[in-house]
């Protein structure tokens, strides 16, 4: 935890950020640097699930807090919003693309792609169109933390991808990195010269590498939804040791808990691997702490321990104002802490006041307030919906069609001829568009029975079953020539009532993925010596996260290709 300045807090100096250093600059102790501020490195953090509403109250009954003191040298833009979808892929490419899933065309990480063939096919045949997964079921082994050869690196096995004809009519296997559709700024930067670097949650994050697929230098990707049991000691930390944490108390029955998503304890020690990956990468190490590259002029990390004390059913929020019980408040108080261990680091290494530090959140998590929770069900809900699944198959029988292959990790078989995706959400993939206004019909007239009767407040959606026109404006037209739409755009999106959930499980309280302001409204705090306390009102998103951190580094922010698509803008207050 960093130490009490004097005066306000951290002693808030001048009005404006400066910013204009050349990436490629000396990794050397900066003490001693020009009186204009100037960004040498940016330290970007994800801690998912985490809402303005969040730091809010955080801030307020913790004013000595790490966030707190980063907010006394920072911009809060309390209006800022993420993707929608919510989900981790899309939310994870806004700060790093500058682009929505319309220019991505990442929509989830279990979403639907019309030219691709399923896995073990061989690209026989002229039938395409395939549910494309890219999660922990991608990996060789999902139950190990590392499966693969050294920290992350051969963790994904081809035989589990979706396929492609290549312009020579070879058959590949499409790697995440080869998914989206647009540059990272992670390859800008290292092709400045720069190194790069970022932790995640699965291997499944090579996506942020980049078309190139070699954006990122140090790319550290623990499995998240490995088992605990096969943990041992990673980075110092005994994860193994945190299953006799798991009492109950803190995490599903005990009987129940098996990966790090189970148990706070022990999703508290999985993100502590990658804390100390981070503070490897400041001592100039990477990731495992082997060799001496040099601190990255771009890295960072998301956390998970704030999403799953919102999700499991003994976390969550005591009232709509959210306010987190004691199991919430202590994976907050923990993901505090260890963003605190980094700032120390920085501090000590005499590289803080030249390190833009950027906080922010894939998604948000819905809903806060646990009394309108409605689920399918079997479910924690209050109230019973009914699946949607039920009426589109009415409507249209070639959705959600078996493929041949089943996966090994999940025992899955994938969806041809469609698919439906859902969360606190509804996205549905047609291969047939002709279909479409049968299913939007038979949606509408059950409107009531699945819980889409009633648009939540803030969404970006004008309607609950959105279609057609309105819904290509946000996401493109599936119907159009453009490559991207036609082969990923959905053709009905489901934005149900707030705090309703598509799923019978009994193990979660809370869900990302859709539109509502609990799921989209996250912190965004950039905080960085010299720079003044302001608070932005105005609507801001996380795809202006990027084009900031290119310009925060002397670079064109323009050399992002959804930044040219999208006419991504730079935050607002800091230049």
């Amino acid at each position: 935890m960093m130490q009490k300045k004097s005066g306000l807090a951290l002693g808030l100096a001048f009005s404006m950020l400066v910013l204009g250093a050349v990436v490629g600059c000396s990794n050397n102790n900066d003490n001693g640097s020009s009186a204009s501020l100037s960004a040498k490195r940016v330290l970007l953090i994800s801690i998912d699930g985490f809402h303005q509403a969040d730091l809010n109250y955080w801030i307020g009954a913790n004013p000595m807090s790490t966030l707190a003191q980063l907010v006394g040298t920072g911009v809060v833009y309390a209006n800022a919003h993420t993707t929608t979808p919510s989900d981790s892929f899309p939310g994870m490419l806004s700060m790093v693309t500058g682009g929505t899933p319309k220019t991505t065309g990442v929509y989830y990480d279990d979403s639907y792609d019309r030219t691709l063939y399923a896995p073990g096919s061989k690209c026989a045949g002229t039938s395409t169109g395939i549910e494309a997964v890219y999660d922990e079921s991608i990996d060789f082994d999902d139950s190990k933390l590392f499966s693969g050869t050294g920290n992350g690196a051969g963790v994904i096995n081809p035989a589990n991808l979706p396929l492609q004809k290549d312009s020579a009519g070879n058959c590949t296997p499409v790697y995440p990195h080869s998914f989206v559709k647009v540059n990272t700024l992670f390859e800008v930067v290292k092709a400045a010269g720069g190194l790069t670097a970022w932790s995640d949650k699965h291997p499944a994050y090579d996506l942020l590498n980049g078309p190139s697929g070699s954006g990122i230098a140090d790319l550290y990707t623990p499995e998240i939804n490995s088992l605990i049991t096969n943990g041992g000691i990673v980075n110092g930390v005994n994860l193994s040791a945190t299953l006799a944490q798991c009492d109950g108390t803190n995490s599903l029955p005990v009987k129940k808990v098996s990966d790090y998503t189970t148990c706070v304890p022990a999703v508290e020690a999985y993100d502590d691997v990658k804390v100390q990956a981070i503070i490897n990468q400041i001592d100039g190490k990477k990731s495992d702490g082997s060799g001496t590259p040099g601190v990255p002029q771009v890295f960072g990390m998301n956390f998970q321990t704030v999403s799953v004390g919102e999700k499991l059913p003994v976390g969550g929020y005591i009232d709509a104002k959210a306010t987190p019980n004691s199991v919430l408040n202590g994976a907050i108080a923990h993901t505090d802490a260890s963003i605190g261990k980094m700032v120390a680091e920085l501090k000590a290494k005499g590289l803080l006041d030249s390190t833009l530090i950027i906080v922010s959140a894939k998604h948000g998590q819905s809903p806060i307030d646990k009394t309108t929770l409605a689920m399918e069900s079997g479910g924690s809900g209050n109230a019973t919906v009914q699946d949607p699944s039920g009426f589109i198959a009415m409507a249209d029988a070639t959705v959600d069609s078996p493929s041949s292959f089943t996966n090994p990790n999940s025992g899955s078989v994938y969806s041809t001829n469609g698919h439906f995706q859902t969360d606190d959400t509804g996205l549905l993939w047609l291969e047939t568009q002709s279909n479409a206004a049968n299913v939007v019909a038979q949606l509408q007239s059950n409107a009531s029975k699945i819980f889409a009767d009633k648009l939540p407040t803030g969404t970006i959606f004008a309607n609950s079953i959105n279609s057609g026109s309105a819904l290509a404006a946000i996401y493109g037209d599936p119907t159009s020539s453009d490559p991207v739409a036609a082969a990923r755009a959905p053709n009905v999106v489901i934005q149900p009532n707030a705090g309703v959930i598509y799923s019978g499980s009994s193990k979660k309280i809370a869900e990302h993925g859709g539109g509502t302001v609990d799921d989209t409204n996250v912190l965004l705090l950039v905080s960085m010596t010299g720079l003044k306390s302001t608070n932005v009102a105005a609507q801001v998103s996380t795809t202006q996260v990027a084009p900031t951190i290119l310009k925060a580094l002397g670079l064109d922010p323009t050399q992002l290709q959804a930044v040219q698509k999208e006419g991504t803008a730079v935050l607002p207050s800091l230049f």
